[in-house]
């Protein structure tokens, strides 16, 4: 596993966003929606993490079954995010190319925050608000098996008038997808495994505090306060909070080669530990 955690299957579906620009641009063929590039990483990266994870068990004597599970997560057709595009994805555009794809398709482009003078796709991020596969997933779970899901934050879909399920050209938070299949699950504890042993306030400054205890009240207060940055550790503030507000007994957020010592990692609860 590598020091600097990525962004799972969204990582990797950047990838295919790009080189489906690339075969569009190259040879004209239409590029795969993003519904399809999603499913693509979940299924490529699932499969890689199952194959070791057989491997570590294999090479420990344990005999436990493992499963890697394309999962669609629910969006609400009507969300807020679908008027206000902000996840960035595919190949950079010169300000020109962006505004010649933008007439042709009637794509979003926003200035992207790496290279100046560079503009990517947005497309929006909508809340999830359900797990399709959600009871398969659990009674998996609840039977042994290691279930491999949600990667990438799940294939986005949305019910239509009639009930059916269609594809959303959407990009969906890992953070809040795990924790909503976490809670809908009836899991005890939510781990989000990143490249820092703590949540720290102040962090970069004179002032900046360790918190391995934080309730949720005071996790909200500092999060509101600004005290995580919004490309880095809010989004998993925001994951953890809904975790324990949907009946999750703890959250925590911790150094991935840290996991085994208890000493370290960032534990939110509801209430403190009297």
């Amino acid at each position: 596993m590598p020091r600097k955690k990525p962004s799972g299957a969204l990582a990797n579906m950047g990838w295919e966003d790009r080189l489906n620009s690339y075969i569009e641009e190259k040879y004209g063929i239409p590029q795969m929606p993003l519904d399809i590039c999603v499913a693509d990483s979940q299924g490529g990266i699932g499969y890689m993490i199952e194959r070791m994870l057989r491997n570590i068990l294999h090479k420990n004597g344990i005999r436990k079954e493992v499963v890697t599970l394309v999962t669609m997560s629910l969006v609400e057709e009507n969300d807020p995010a679908f008027q206000s595009p902000t996840k960035r994805v595919g190949l950079t555009y010169s300000k020109g190319e962006a505004d010649r794809i933008a007439a042709e398709k009637g794509w979003i482009f926003q200035e992207g925050k790496k290279r100046e003078g560079g503009y990517r796709r947005a497309v929006p991020s909508p809340k999830p608000v359900g797990i399709i596969n959600e009871k398969v997933i659990e009674t998996l779970a609840r039977q042994g098996t290691i279930v491999i899901a949600s990667g990438g934050g799940g294939v986005p879909v949305y019910r239509d008038t009639e009930g059916r399920l269609r594809p959303s050209e959407s990009v969906i938070d890992k953070d809040l997808a795990s924790a909503l299949l976490g809670a809908r699950i009836g899991a005890d504890e939510f781990y989000i495994l990143t490249d820092v042993p703590f949540v720290y306030i102040n962090y970069g400054t004179p002032r900046q505090e360790v918190k391995e205890f934080l309730d949720y009240k005071d996790c909200l207060s500092y999060l509101e306060q600004g005290m995580f940055g919004e490309g880095d550790m809010a989004p998993k503030i925001r994951a953890c909070l809904q975790f324990i507000e949907q009946g999750g007994e703890k959250s925590v957020i911790t150094e991935a080669f840290k996991l085994e010592d208890r000493s370290y990692g960032t534990k939110i609860t509801m209430e403190y530990d009297s």
